[in-house]
């Protein structure tokens, strides 16, 4: 082994807990039941006991379409004790699109349709009044470059009466001060893709430089301030793995 590929290995190591404690131990998050048509809900996860360090731990979001790529947005540590949480963009108004032969050979391999065949997720389709959501945690190192994640979990788009949620202060604050991260340079320009403007007022690029929003125009309400970010991972359920990241387009399904 050279001296390089030892640095790398080492660097790897401490991010994933190789050889330590942290390879053992245990994130918990619960899958949502739905998200509010047009509203918000907010979102945590349990790590315990909690990393430090320089990562960032994110939420991962897109509609259930045949293109568009997934958005984040960066979970906040709550009180130091290991639970991060999060507020999801508001879903647009949209019409659930039917299965095609090219889209089920994507949908498939998805971590959600393990357990699924193509009649149930076509009967599941038919089903959806509004357009449905994927969702997915993932642990990112200083530069971005993602080091551990949870499965891809698809969850169904009701209207507010059937899927009303309060929210405390901090996620209202969040909810109207929304910083949402791109993963391809084709959504620059653009507002997300399905989702409401509303809230929205800062995008971070996929190279990860902050900017005003230049398509929502929303404006900032002063007195809140978001949480520091620190160290933390996120694997629903089970012990951290090392995936490899894939790859964001603009019309990745």
């Amino acid at each position: 082994m050279s001296i390089r590929q030892a640095a790398l290995y080492l660097g790897l190591a401490s991010v994933l807990g190789v050889g330590s404690a942290v390879a053992a131990q245990e994130i918990t998050t619960e899958p949502l039941e739905c998200l509010p048509n047009e509203s918000t809900i907010g979102y945590s996860a349990q790590v315990a006991p909690e990393i430090e360090g320089s990562e960032q731990v994110r939420l991962y979001f897109r509609r259930l379409n045949k293109t568009g790529a997934f958005y984040w947005v960066e979970m906040n540590p709550k009180k130091g004790d290991g639970e991060y949480w999060v507020v999801f963009p508001k879903p647009e108004e949209r019409n659930q699109q039917e299965l095609t032969d090219e889209w089920w050979e994507i949908l498939q391999d998805r971590d959600w349709a393990q357990d699924h065949d193509r009649e149930w997720l076509e009967d599941w389709l038919e089903n959806q009044e509004h357009e449905a959501a994927e969702y997915y945690v993932s642990v990112t190192d200083v530069a971005g470059a993602e080091v551990g994640r949870t499965e891809t979990r698809l969850v169904e788009v009701r209207d507010y009466e059937d899927c009303r949620f309060g929210l405390d202060p901090f996620e209202l604050g969040q909810s109207k001060n929304l910083v949402v991260g791109e993963t391809t340079d084709f959504q620059r320009g653009k507002e997300v893709f399905h989702w409401l403007c509303d809230g929205l007022v800062s995008r971070i690029d996929p190279v990860g430089v902050l900017r005003a929003d230049e398509t929502c125009r929303s404006c900032v309400v002063a007195g809140w301030l978001p949480i520091a970010s620190t160290a933390g991972a996120l694997v629903a359920g089970t012990t951290i793995e090392k995936r490899e990241p894939r790859r964001a387009s603009d019309t990745q399904p």
